[in-house]
């Protein structure tokens, strides 16, 4: 199977990790419990979709254990903001959560600035049964991002 975000990986030059994974993973305990592989909870990250009232989207890019904070989410985007449904996130992702990829969103995408304290990290793919490790120094090489502290102390 080929997954469009291992190619832009390979395009780019950029040292990946495919993780595989015994069933469909939602949350990071099923992430831990259903991996074929060596992996470590704290490098576990997560994308969360968010829309203001116009109906604009963005995705915030955190580690998984971390919530979004909606108000300091606000003062990055300069609107207020919800999480999306499963249903949107379906429309903008092509998946649903739990698979959410950054590397294939269309939209303004902010990175958590703890993302950047782990040696590795480790998201969803664009397939359940698929997870990609990276280091975070590549993320610029992969995606436009903005950085901030977008999580719930």
């Amino acid at each position: 199977m080929e997954l469009a975000s291992v190619r832009i990986l390979e395009d780019r030059n950029i040292p990946f990790r495919l993780i595989e994974l015994k069933d469909t993973a939602v949350s990071v305990q099923d992430v831990v419990k259903f991996s074929k592989g060596d992996i470590k909870t704290d490098e576990i990250c997560k994308t969360m979709i968010l829309k203001d009232k116009q109906g604009k989207k963005y995705a915030i890019f955190l580690l998984g254990s971390k919530k979004v904070d909606l108000s300091k989410a606000k003062e990055a985007i300069g609107e207020k903001v919800s999480i999306a449904s499963i249903d949107e996130v379906s429309e903008i992702a092509g998946v649903q959560p739990g698979a959410v990829c950054p590397l294939l969103l269309d939209i303004t995408i902010f990175v958590d600035e703890q993302v950047f304290e782990k040696e590795k990290i480790n998201f969803g793919s664009g397939n359940h049964l698929f997870g990609i490790e990276i280091s975070p120094k590549y993320l610029s090489k992969i995606i436009q991002f903005k950085t901030g502290d977008f999580s719930q102390l």
